[in-house]
């Protein structure tokens, strides 16, 4: 439990920080900077079950959701990387008012996506702007599994059909099979590496991680150990882990703590089990060498698309240099910059003190090469090997030459 003097201090820095999300903020000078032209929150972006522009057909198709939410589709599968879409201010995340996923938002968000083809969400921590969205996600995305840790299965387990027996809060109207949640670093079944991080790795877990196999699929899974940083100076918000299984869902933001944080690969495979697009997914930044991926795999195949948090970064050392140092992407996707406490029906704001700026110069530095291929970005071909994401934008990634 979250002590309401922590909740209160929270509150305080981030409206002292300018992010209560109840007033209109400017557009983000970093992306003006970089050459971006931010739109509205609100105006809506050509939206189709599926996209085409002309493109060679194998091309990795990326869906902008916003907050670190991408839906990332290769040969009629998809995944989707948690969202969220669900809004509360930062004063009442602090001061712990009531909080429960918008379904209306969530259902309009992705009235146009194709739902029927994701078969995996993964969610790197449980905190409630990666996994509250979630449970109402999978009730429309019949053929996805969440993949995630513990502390997502244990909150989760709140609506499992078999919950506890003890539990004397009313049954859930919806009840979500736990089968359709992997808790990725359960020590009697670990998939997670902890090559990087081995103070990390549980009694009794492998060092090595494993390869994990979306059924019925060409999409496999290595998840990797990482850390989440404080968010506010020293304040770390939902730090810790939920440990045993939940009787309903977190009634506030603060205690859907992260549990184990998880990078990932996630490879979209040919016919023979070859990796034809690599994707390094990361939902918290971390300092060198924590939260990477072990030079075994890299020596395997390259990441194609490395899709970066800009939230937090500065909280950690030297990034993201060192990250896109050490996995030498082809493209770099930077999420997670915009500020989630806002209304989504206000312009574009980045979370406050936050140097977006700064974060995008330090990648495209890295990236010291020409882009291999053209990024279609919102029907227009671009050179760039870096992109600062817009929610609602549609970006292709096309095969190497």
């Amino acid at each position: 439990m979250v002590r309401a003097a922590s909740l209160c201090c929270f509150a305080l820095c981030v409206t002292v920080l300018g992010a209560c999300g109840d007033d209109d903020g400017a557009l983000v000078d970093a992306g003006r900077d970089a050459g971006l032209v931010l739109r509205d929150a609100g105006t809506d972006m050509p939206r189709d079950a599926h996209f085409d522009w002309g493109v060679p057909p194998k091309s990795l198709e990326v869906q902008a959701l916003g907050v670190q939410g991408f839906v990332l589709s290769y040969g009629g599968e998809s995944v989707m990387t948690a969202p969220l879409f669900t809004r509360q201010s930062a004063i009442n995340v602090g001061l712990s008012v009531p909080l429960s996923a918008d379904a209306p938002a969530i259902d309009a968000a992705l009235a146009e996506t194709a739902l029927d083809r994701v078969r995996a969400i993964v969610s790197g921590h449980a905190h409630f702007d990666h996994l509250m969205d979630v449970p109402h996600i999978l009730g429309t995305a019949p053929n996805a599994t969440l993949y995630a840790n513990r502390s997502a299965a244990h909150i989760l387990a709140a609506l499992a059909p078999d919950r506890d027996p003890s539990c004397t809060s009313a049954a859930p109207a919806t009840t979500l099979a736990r089968s359709r949640v992997v808790a990725l670093d359960d020590p009697a079944d670990s998939q997670v590496d902890y090559t990087n991080c081995p103070e990390q790795q549980p009694p009794g877990a492998p060092r090595d991680g494993s390869w994990v196999s979306v059924p019925g699929t060409r999409i496999r899974l290595m998840p990797m150990c990482t850390t989440h940083p404080a968010q506010v100076g020293g304040f770390h918000f939902g730090e810790g882990s939920v440990d045993a299984d939940l009787c309903e869902l977190p009634p506030i933001a603060a205690a859907w703590l992260e549990g184990q944080t998880i990078s990932f690969l996630i490879d979209f495979l040919d016919d023979a089990g070859v990796p034809e697009f690599r994707i390094y997914y990361q939902d918290a930044p971390a300092t060198r060498p924590i939260g990477e991926v072990p030079a075994a795999l890299l020596a395997e195949r390259r990441v194609d698309l490395a899709i970066l948090c800009v939230g937090t970064n500065n909280a950690v050392e030297n990034q993201p240099t060192d990250i896109v140092a050490s996995l030498s992407p082809r493209f770099v996707f930077s999420g997670h910059w915009e500020d989630f406490f806002a209304r989504r029906d206000r312009p574009l704001q980045n979370i406050p003190l936050l140097d977006v700026g700064e974060f995008v110069a330090r990648a495209n530095a890295a990236l010291t090469e020409p882009a291999d291929a053209q990024l279609i970005v919102d029907g227009e071909r671009i050179d760039a090997r870096q992109v600062l994401i817009i929610p609602g934008s549609r970006l292709v990634v096309p095969q190497p030459p």
